[in-house]
């Protein structure tokens, strides 16, 4: 029998709905995780089926993450607000057989006939909907194994222990999130949960609840720093994550005084694998993450003079990519999955990632990474943050566009790229926003940037 059916067993609910303090407390610890599963089986939940369940208020989604573990079924969260029609294509696409009705507290059949045999012994613990920041998004199916895994070996590379705070502010319905749920779990901690990001609440309650450790994508820890907040003294670990933290940023960061630990992962690997040991003490300018957590395998050990798409294996990795009959294997190649990130692990053991295998482009018959060109654009006075797009271009293959915010305007940008950044590297045209749009998980919406950039790509070069 996998721990994690047991856990519940240690586990006391309690709190608001803005920032909940959870402790594992005997008092009251049983009793809403029991009653919230004999509600589940009195309305004819199986083991073994999987539940779709809007990912607010933020303690229902716990409080169902919970219960199902214990009961052997499966949680597919979703935005909350997404419409029916979408919550039904999750459903068809994963062959969940019920939907959660805050409402009502009722379970509602969707109508999709069981997949699988009905047994206590069912593994299948959660699946998550990819973001689909640059394309179209899956569900990965992953198990309580998957989970288990994954939060033992956070939990002992981070020192998150029974003592600790961590105040999660990453939606539930992503995978940031529900990790640190299990986390939690595992170590007996307290959790501050947010629903949301809010720079100025998380800000009051780090400082406020003694917060030991928090998980930030690199927009928010802009807009935290934006805030003026000093980290509290409590703080050891800001975990960043879910994309590539640019240097300036980083060193704006720990020039204030934040414990930042790196860390690369993704749905399919149940969030990290590969993380800090310790806080950073110099800014990363090479795409070095840290060692890989235990168990973890990349098939290239061999340096970083060739970089190659990141092959990945270990008791992190997901069961699949979801289908109808919910068969495990889908996306995986004999136990690997291959990433769409360039990288290795270099001489000192670290995994370095540099880029992504659509990352490079030609233009005008030249080679041009775009984490280069961002890394290089950056540096411009007055930017705060932005966003490199490649249009299609019937002449010279691409072009490049930044979207950006920050307090320099477009003509004055374009002069500066005259003097820092040449050739087929500098970006033909500029727009300004007030800020970059955001997905739900706090990660730059590179489908609506990209919009935005057609607006400004053709007939407005600079």
């Amino acid at each position: 029998m996998s721990p994690f059916l047991s856990l519940s067993d240690r586990f006391g609910l309690d709190g608001s709905i803005l920032a909940d303090r959870i402790r594992p407390e005997r008092s009251g610890r049983e009793t809403r995780v029991r009653e919230r599963l004999a509600e589940l089986k009195g309305q004819g939940l199986r083991p073994g089926q999987v539940v779709l369940c809007p990912d607010t208020p933020v303690m229902e989604t716990v409080l169902m993450s919970l219960a199902l573990m214990r009961f052997g079924a499966a949680l597919l969260p979703y935005r909350t607000g997404l419409d029916s029609d979408a919550v039904l294509g999750l459903a068809a696409a994963t062959g969940a057989e019920w939907r959660w009705c805050l409402e009502s507290a009722a379970l509602i059949a969707t109508g999709i006939a069981s997949p699988c045999p009905l047994s206590s012994d069912s593994t299948l613990a959660l699946l998550v909907k990819t973001s689909g920041s640059s394309g179209g998004p899956k569900v990965v199916m992953l198990t309580r194994e998957n989970l288990l895994a994954s939060a033992a070996a956070v939990n002992r590379r981070l020192g998150f222990g029974a003592g600790d705070v961590w105040l999660c502010c990453l939606r539930l319905s992503h995978i940031g999130g529900l990790a640190i749920i299990h986390r939690w779990a595992l170590a007996g901690a307290t959790l501050i949960l947010h629903e949301g990001f809010d720079a100025q609440a998380v800000a009051r309650d780090l400082r406020r609840h003694a917060v030991t450790h928090v998980s930030l994508v690199p927009p928010m820890l802009g807009r935290l720093l934006d805030t003026g907040v000093a980290p509290p003294p409590s703080l050891r670990v800001v975990l960043v994550g879910g994309q590539a933290l640019s240097p300036l940023l980083a060193e704006r960061a720990l020039d204030a005084g934040w414990p930042l630990f790196l860390t690369y992962g993704m749905t399919e690997t149940t969030s990290q694998i590969a993380t800090s040991t310790r806080a950073l003490e110099r800014v990363p300018a090479d795409g070095r993450v840290g060692p890989l957590l235990p168990g973890v395998e990349i098939d290239r050990c061999d340096g970083l003079d060739t970089p190659s798409r990141l092959r990945v294996r270990g008791p992190m990795l997901m069961a699949g990519y979801a289908n109808p009959a919910r068969i495990p294997g889908q996306g995986l190649d004999d136990g690997w999955f291959e990433t769409s990130d360039l990288g290795g692990i270099d001489m000192a053991g670290e995994l370095r990632v540099v880029g992504r295998a659509d990352d490079v482009l030609v233009i005008g018959g030249n080679n041009i990474s775009l984490t280069r060109v961002d890394g290089l654009l950056r540096a411009a006075p007055g930017v705060s943050d932005l966003a490199v797009v490649a249009l299609d271009d019937a002449v010279w293959g691409h072009r490049l566009v930044v979207v950006y915010s920050g307090d320099l305007d477009e003509q004055a940008f374009a002069r500066w790229c005259d003097g820092s950044v040449s050739g087929a590297e500098r970006p033909r045209a500029f727009k300004r926003v007030g800020r970059l749009p955001l997905l739900d998980s706090g990660k730059y919406d590179r489908i609506a940037i990209r919009a935005l950039a057609l607006e400004y790509g053709f007939g407005r070069s600079t």
